[in-house]
């Protein structure tokens, strides 16, 4: 064998060697890649800024005009804790059905529903008594955590080679019983 020969032999390993070594590094890096991935799926969905303007517009007080007859006030009274019982009722009804249990379309058209009738329900609500206050938060609180729920377990369908039904559950009840501390708080602002 000449040294001509015994060259090429050796550049030809290097060629195999460094192709080999090439693909183990891109192996690598897709296992790292993918490992962030999961991480990041893991720690839940990002909070959109339209779930964020939901839950302010909810957490929004209406506001009164200040020069409204006194004899509006007994009426106006009235109107605030009849939609306050009409919102109490909505989220009730709503996690009912999440402890019955129900498909994700179901469960995404009951939320619309719910932040539908919110919305129309809320400016209703003007008392300005401190506990009307904590009120509209525990009802904005109450919806932010079925909104969370329901991201969630839209992420979890959709990277269902990841995440089990098991994992749905885990995270989706504790937002379920998260809604249900805040209904709860809710319900006992408004007992006078």
């Amino acid at each position: 064998m000449t040294n001509s020969d015994k060259q090429v032999q050796e550049n030809s390993g290097e060629v195999g060697r460094s192709t080999f070594n090439s693909a183990w590094i891109l192996a690598a890096l897709a296992v790292v890649l993918l490992g962030v991935v999961v991480l990041y799926m893991r720690q839940g969905p990002p909070v959109t800024t339209e779930a964020a303007s939901e839950a302010a517009a909810v957490e929004t007080p209406a506001t009164p005009d200040a020069k409204q007859p006194v004899e509006n006030a007994a009426e106006q009274n009235s109107q605030s804790e009849a939609a306050a019982s009409q919102i109490l009722a909505e989220l009730k009804r709503f996690q009912d059905a999440t402890e019955r249990g129900m498909e994700y379309a179901e469960y995404q058209k009951g939320l619309e529903s719910l932040k539908n009738d919110l919305n129309t329900a809320l400016p209703s609500f003007v008392s300005h008594d401190p506990n009307d206050e904590n009120f509209r938060q525990e009802v904005a609180g109450a919806l932010r955590e079925y909104t969370a729920a329901g991201n969630w377990w839209k992420t979890s369908i959709d990277n269902s080679s990841v995440f089990t039904a098991a994992d749905r559950n885990e995270r989706t009840q504790k937002n379920w019983a998260a809604a249900r501390a805040h209904l709860t708080n809710a319900e006992k602002m408004l007992v006078r």
